[in-house]
């Protein structure tokens, strides 16, 4: 029992806020915050603050907050991409270790909008998405760039985890699997449509908020999936066979949710006839969780 309460009492645990580096790092990533919106507002032909704030569009606000979580996921892959990252000892680590994450940052920043495009060019090809955004403020056109954020972060952070020890070939490494992982999204989208009973680009374009969720969430638990596999393995035919079960396993996470927790109705009617957004958050979300605890399970 006094173990116990001398390790409540423990006051060691203080000495985090006497480190110098802390609000260092602070000033760092609040840095690469504004360097993100900045670089939005480049990427996109559109005045995001007037979105946001005058004209109060939602679809816009769901979009950079995908954008802006996805962000915040580059960065924490940046912090821990190798095992003694964090406080360091002397001025000259600090600088360098600063450094690293300003220029690992804003290569994270470049590819997360390189995304976008992916996502409007080719995912939603049949649209235009800014119009949609924009024009007709589209929830679920919001949720699925939201999707496609998220999901490349997360194959990013992947590819940053132990990072090489050449600059040149960590930046060649995380744009190979970064390609990689578009090119799964896009797979990943034509089998999505396959397996669904409705036109996924007509309800999404129609504002079908709960098409764009369904999506947009599925496409956060492939990149769960694939991402696992990246961080552990360098195999490309592992990859493949790796992203071939990860597809397999969210045709039965779907099942699952139309047979078993929503029993009585067709998931894909819920979604395309009744618009019902409930049901695309637990399909989404029940993928989501799957995909979580299958990585370990499989992976290791």
């Amino acid at each position: 029992m006094e173990e116990i309460i001398a390790a409540l009492f423990d006051t060691s645990a203080l000495q985090v806020f006497t480190h110098f580096d802390g609000p260092v790092y602070l000033v760092a990533i609040l840095i690469v915050f504004v360097l993100a919106k900045l670089l939005y507002d480049v990427f996109t032909p559109y005045k995001l603050s007037e979105q946001l704030t005058t004209v109060d569009n939602k679809a816009a606000a769901v979009s950079f907050a995908g954008y802006m979580f996805a962000i915040g996921i580059v960065v924490y892959g940046v912090f821990t991409s190798e095992p003694e990252a964090g406080f360091v000892a002397t001025r000259q680590e600090l600088f360098l270790d600063l450094l690293s994450v300003l220029v690992w940052s804003a290569i994270g920043i470049v590819l997360l909008n390189i995304a976008r495009l992916v996502n409007d060019k080719i995912l939603l090809r049949q649209f235009n998405t800014v119009k949609e955004l924009i024009e007709d403020r589209n929830i679920g056109t919001g949720a699925v760039e939201l999707g496609n954020y998220v999901g490349s972060a997360l194959i990013i952070r992947a590819a940053l985890f132990g990072e090489d020890a050449s600059f040149i070939a960590g930046v060649v490494s995380t744009l190979i699997y970064f390609v990689i992982g578009q090119l799964g999204f896009i797979v990943f989208s034509w089998i999505y449509q396959w397996i669904s009973r409705y036109d996924l680009h007509a309800e999404i374009e129609k504002d079908n908020i709960s098409a764009g969720v369904a999506f947009g969430a599925s496409m956060i638990a492939i990149a769960i999936l694939l991402s696992g596999f990246i961080m552990r393995y360098d195999s490309l035919l592992g990859f493949l066979a790796w992203f071939v079960a990860s597809l397999f396993f969210l045709m039965v996470s779907r099942y699952i949710v139309d047979k078993l927790l929503l029993p009585g109705a067709l998931l894909d009617e819920e979604i395309s006839r009744d618009q019902n957004w409930g049901a695309a958050l637990i399909e989404g979300g029940v993928a989501i969780i799957l995909a979580m605890l299958l990585v370990p399970v499989f992976l290791g």
